[in-house]
């Protein structure tokens, strides 16, 4: 079984070594689920400049070599069995690299997109700097970032929690993958400790304050076990995990101590992962993550269960 039970992914590509990655786990998804898969490459740097001094003819025919060029790029980083497949759709763009991500994404009607990190070009661009909130926020759909040099498959999936329905659609997410892949999951909740510390604050003894720092343990983990009691994980082997910290930052050491493969998240859900996902924090999870992720939107979070 595949990551992916979808039936349309977007894979973008500039014929680096992530985007090759990326490529992989999509066609992993596409053989195994009969998924129409659409790889786009979108050539930024075109000399519209220059235009004018050129003839409309010699124009246009440098516009349909260079997408020659691209598309037979494609080819030849494709199975040789997956040639002329009607499932594989080459499209070639010309522009900026995010911006055509999001409109071929619209335009097919896609169930998720697949993006490399530090790729060449405009790849790259897509995940770094304020284009990342742009891609995350714009994207109607699930946003893969492969960081991986190798696909290996899912043996660790990480899934952060905050109680919140978007949460509960990324952890219904995880628990397909997982289910499919036969993944071990891990559900995490992290709880800041700058909540906690104007009640220890307020504390007359350090007994007291341990008691009440004891208190809001107890309480997170009966909401932990309520929220679990509204999820189907049948058949999916998980731990449960809670800790106090930063979310960002406990998410990505948690994801390094259990040597995952891949982090799920939700966007727009409360306490730290809204946070985690909006601005600098964005980027830093997207550097320092030791593995790959996927942000499952609230929008659009098509995928069946396995």
């Amino acid at each position: 079984m595949s990551l992916f039970v979808h039936k349309r992914i977007l894979v973008a590509t500039d014929f680096s070594e992530c985007s090759r990655v990326a490529l992989d786990i999509c066609i992993s998804a596409s053989k195994c689920m009969k998924t129409k898969l659409y790889i786009l490459h979108t050539i930024e740097k075109f000399p519209h400049d220059y235009r004018h001094l050129l003839s409309s003819t010699t124009h246009s025919n440098m516009k349909q070599k260079l997408e020659e060029e691209a598309v037979n790029k494609i080819k030849a980083i494709l199975p040789e069995e997956l040639l002329g497949s009607e499932d594989i759709v080459p499209i070639i763009r010309f522009g900026k690299p995010f911006l055509e991500v999001i409109q071929v994404a619209k335009e097919k009607d896609v169930d998720i997109i697949a993006i490399g990190t530090h790729g060449r070009a405009g790849v790259d661009r897509i995940i770094l700097g304020s284009v990342a909130e742009r891609v995350v926020r714009k994207a109607h759909c699930p946003v893969m970032v492969v960081r991986s040099r190798k696909y290996i498959g899912f043996k660790r999936i990480i899934v952060p929690i905050d109680f919140s329905d978007c949460s509960r659609i990324a952890l219904e997410y995880a628990a397909a993958t997982a289910r499919a892949h036969r993944s071990k999951l891990t559900i995490l909740h992290v709880y800041e400790e700058s909540f906690i510390e104007p009640y220890v604050r307020a504390a007359n003894t350090e007994e007291e304050a341990q008691e009440i720092i004891r208190g809001i343990e107890q309480v997170n983990e009966g909401k932990y076990d309520e929220f679990l009691k509204k999820i189907d994980l049948g058949g999916v082997e998980y731990d449960k995990l809670l800790r106090k910290g930063i979310p960002s930052n406990e998410i990505v050491e948690t994801a390094r101590e259990q040597q995952a493969q891949l982090i799920v998240v939700g966007t727009h859900g409360r306490s730290g992962i809204k946070h985690m996902l909006i601005g600098s924090d964005a980027e830093e999870v997207v550097r320092n993550a030791p593995c790959d992720i996927v942000v499952v939107k609230p929008e659009k979070s098509s995928f069946s269960m396995p």
